[in-house]
């Protein structure tokens, strides 16, 4: 069984058809009601036209009834006293009463047909009501629903656009370990390597000169020989200093990050200072170590980008905090694009700083305008001695 792992883009693209799915249900949700609601008030005209012949049938059969009445009281009264109609008297009382009589016999039947149309109608309408509250009410419940499933799968977008954020970090991660190797291992191979190398070259030719009696000779090439030695020297201690500044651990961050700052100026001619406010405190070697490589970009960036002529560093510590700022005079920078590079996962700079101050529980924040340098304020607890 071969186990399927979906990519960050196909999570992303599920989502968008579940977000498209949802509107579609809820837009033929609301044509249902809205087709139950437009029949519905059609259904209601009708019956109110129904309703009004109805009223008009009770009343004719009433008149009917009463005027019924009146011709069989007559037709009664005739036969009473027959000998004293005439005989076209009494055809016409007897037609008189057989109209009224069939008259009255259609309205019945108008009235009882008018009643059952209006008892269905009424049903029909009771009916069709019931349906548009429940559509409307299912419309509204899902309108609701959408809209807390849209902000729950927006976070979820937004923890995958995080996810491919950290995958295209630990992807720059990955390059940066290889180029890093790589630089090791031409700062090695160019540096203590040939340092090596040139020194065996000249152990030989001070045997050689030993061999043949030249002791002045030789004594002059093992001057040389410390020469080199101590140069390669210099060089393993910088790139060890590189890998893993072991003054972190002996001194402490606040001496590690003055010799940060003197090698800089020495470098670049950039003029630094370095302020502590209150007593350093030695914080645990995880804590001290990501805010020396937060401060180390940030010192990289400002040399690289921001063309300073000073930088500044300054260290806060308080009870159970520790604040850094790490400021420079340069060109500055457009806050808002950075935030969107970082969004977009193509600033690894900034990113990797943010990350390293939030692996250990801090929090970072820059203030940058165009023209006006740069300023970055890191912000960690620790647990205080």
């Amino acid at each position: 069984m071969v186990d399927r792992i979906l990519s960050t883009g196909a999570l992303e693209k599920i989502l968008e058809e579940t977000l498209g799915a949802l509107e579609d249900g809820r837009n033929q949700i609301y044509e249902v009601a809205e087709t139950a609601r437009q029949e519905r008030d059609r259904t209601e005209e009708t019956l109110n036209g129904v309703r009004q012949e109805m009223d008009q049938a009770i009343y004719d059969v009433e008149y009917l009834s009463r005027q019924f009445t009146l011709a069989r009281q007559r037709l009664y009264n005739v036969s009473k006293d027959y000998d004293d109609y005439t005989e076209d008297e009494k055809r016409r009382a007897y037609e008189e009463a057989n109209r009224l009589r069939e008259q009255l016999a259609l309205a019945r039947e108008r009235e009882q047909s008018l009643r059952v149309r209006r008892d269905s109608l009424e049903q029909t309408f009771a009916k069709l009501q019931e349906i548009v509250e429940k559509a409307e009410r299912l419309v509204s419940q899902v309108g609701v629903a959408l809209n807390y499933l849209a902000g729950n799968l927006q976070d979820v977008d937004k923890e995958i656009k995080n996810i491919q954020i950290r995958e295209q970090l630990g992807q720059e991660i990955l390059k940066g370990q290889e180029h890093e190797r790589k630089r090791m291992a031409g700062a090695l191979h160019d540096g203590p390597v040939q340092d090596l190398a040139n020194v065996i070259v000249q152990i030989e030719i001070c045997e050689r000169l030993y061999d043949t009696g030249r002791q002045t000779e030789a004594r002059e090439s093992f001057g040389g020989l410390k020469s080199i030695v101590q140069n390669s020297m210099k060089d393993m201690r910088r790139i060890i200093y590189d890998l893993n500044p072991m003054t972190l651990e002996d001194l402490g961050l606040v001496a590690t990050v003055k010799n940060l700052l003197e090698e800089l100026e020495k470098t670049s001619g950039i003029k630094t200072y370095l302020n502590v406010l209150g007593d350093e405190k030695r914080l645990e070697s995880n804590i001290e170590l990501n805010l020396f490589r937060t401060i180390q970009e940030a010192l990289n960036n400002s040399r690289k980008h921001a063309k300073p002529e000073t930088i500044e560093v300054t260290f806060e510590y308080l009870a159970h905090q520790v604040n850094v700022e790490v400021k420079d005079d340069g060109i500055g920078f457009s806050l808002e694009k950075a935030q969107h590079k970082i969004g977009s996962g193509k600033h690894f700079g900034l990113l990797s700083m943010q990350n390293r101050i939030k692996i250990i529980g801090g929090t970072l924040r820059i203030a940058a305008e165009p023209g006006k340098g740069t300023r970055i304020l890191l912000k960690t607890p620790f647990g205080g001695t």
